[in-house]
């Protein structure tokens, strides 16, 4: 890592073609929301630069995360559908829970940090395309949680 710049600058700045080198390992997450399916592919909306492209191929469309498909069902305690929230970095998941007024509410989202000792987890609001996208969930109010195609349901 650079020495004597923030993490937060790394992060954001655009590596350059140029600098990426046969054998180099990298990672490409973005979250995206489906536009439209036409044949053999996904045109996107980016949800963080709100444009939009195109996944193509099986391959590719196969390697795809859903907060929303699940292929199983799981009757789970409420300690089990926690740790599978806090462990859930990186990928999409859907979120039922009552808020503190008792309302019950579905979120998609996903992780930013998870703070077991105080029984929440900051998470982003993927459905919010502007505005205030961060939430704080409280684990014990969480009823079904989907996430990697198995929806946790809370016994």
């Amino acid at each position: 890592m650079k020495k004597d710049i923030p993490m937060s600058k790394l992060l954001t700045e655009k590596t350059k073609v140029s600098k990426r080198n046969k054998n180099d390992i990298i990672a490409y997450i973005s979250y995206a929301k489906i536009i439209d399916t036409p044949h053999n592919e996904l045109e996107v909306l980016d949800l963080d630069t709100a444009s939009t492209y195109y996944i193509r191929g099986s391959d590719l469309i196969n390697r795809t995360l859903s907060a929303d498909s699940f292929a199983e069902t799981k009757k789970v305690t409420k300690t089990v559908l926690a740790e599978t929230l806090v462990s859930s970095y990186n990928v999409p998941f859907t979120l039922n829970f009552n808020k503190v007024d008792g309302t019950e509410r579905i979120l998609r989202g996903r992780l930013i940090k998870p703070e077991p000792l105080f029984g929440k987890s900051m998470v982003e609001d993927l459905d919010q395309l502007d505005g205030k996208r961060v939430r704080f969930v409280i684990h014990e109010n969480i009823n079904w949680m989907i996430v990697n195609d198995v929806k946790y349901v809370r016994k």
